[in-house]
């Protein structure tokens, strides 16, 4: 302890230097801080000033009662219109189900179960149909897999009905793609290829354009085979609602609405906000009259079959 004090003492000079040096490097250090800090604040209230001064140019964008109503009314347009198409053009999400006990297990059976229906419903309509669809039949597949290839195995079961329904004599082959999500909807890309007559293909053409049945065509071609039958490649996509949609209501969602209190510099009353985009989801709407089809877990109900 004295050697300690004692070279305190023959160096207290250099001891203070040490301390005086950190209390600057600290406030130096400090006052870098704030003035980055004070920095920052200026250039948000020069943003916000520009962004005034803006609105002392274009008035109409600025947040004002007129504006407000304005949208309102343009949401309450959009929201009827999409509530029009939903009611005129319904379509149905296919059920797939979900495996929550055996998953793996649970997947075989379906897969199994599936492939023995429609060969069943192929054989009593003498239709020919691909005896594999690609899907795995031995081992298990990962469960990370088990949703996607659920998906694919209900979509390809629609339109194999839809097919079979059409009187299709050969379906070749039936390649489901990979799902892709677009707003409040799933798009299933499928390549499609079938042998039969031009009457058989035409009347398939018909069933999909069924306004219940939620297949699009992208795009086909036909050719002319040395039997006298036609061989039909089509690019379809399954368009899917993902969920049990809600139908959009044309009131301006809470939260949304003109604030008692105006912006600052504004006239009483006059809004901070402006109206929210639509809530959620829309709600599955009504199936289309006279279309059984939209129900899911039946196949498509197709007018009678031209002899």
């Amino acid at each position: 302890m004295k050697k300690i004090l004692s070279f305190l003492k023959k160096n207290l000079v250099f001891v203070f230097l040490v301390i005086v040096l950190g209390l600057l490097g600290f406030g130096f250090n400090l006052i870098r801080k704030t003035q980055q800090e004070l920095k920052k604040m200026e250039e948000e209230i020069k943003a916000k000033h520009d962004e005034i001064r803006k609105y002392e140019t274009q008035k109409e964008l600025a947040p004002s009662p007129e504006l407000v109503n304005k949208l309102q009314k343009q949401y309450t347009a959009v929201a009827e219109q999409f509530n029009s198409l939903l009611n005129r053009f319904s379509t149905t999400y296919p059920a797939v189900p979900e495996f929550k006990v055996f998953p793996n297990v649970e997947f075989k059976e379906f897969l199994f179960e599936t492939g023995d229906q429609l060969k069943k419903k192929a054989k009593k309509n003498n239709v020919i149909i691909p005896s594999s669809f690609g899907f795995q039949e031995t081992g298990f597949p990962s469960p990370d897999q088990i949703p996607l290839f659920s998906l694919q195995i209900t979509v390809i079961k629609h339109i194999l009905d839809l097919l079979i329904d059409s009187g299709i004599s050969v379906v070749n082959s039936v390649v489901p793609g990979i799902p892709s999500t677009v707003a409040f909807y799933k798009i299933l890309p499928l390549d499609v290829s079938i042998t039969g007559t031009s009457i058989e293909i035409i009347r398939f053409l018909r069933y999909l354009n069924n306004p219940s049945s939620f297949f699009t065509l992208e795009s086909f071609a036909v050719t002319k085979k040395d039997t006298g039958l036609f061989q039909g490649n089509f690019k379809i996509n399954a368009v899917m609602i993902e969920k049990a949609a809600a139908v959009v209501t044309s009131e301006i969602p809470k939260g949304t609405q003109p604030s008692a209190q105006g912006a600052p510099g504004s006239p009483s009353g006059q809004p901070q906000g402006v109206p929210g985009s639509p809530p959620g989801v829309p709600q599955q709407p009504q199936k289309v009259p006279g279309h059984p089809a939209g129900v899911p877990g039946q196949p498509q109900a197709p007018p009678n079959p031209v002899k």
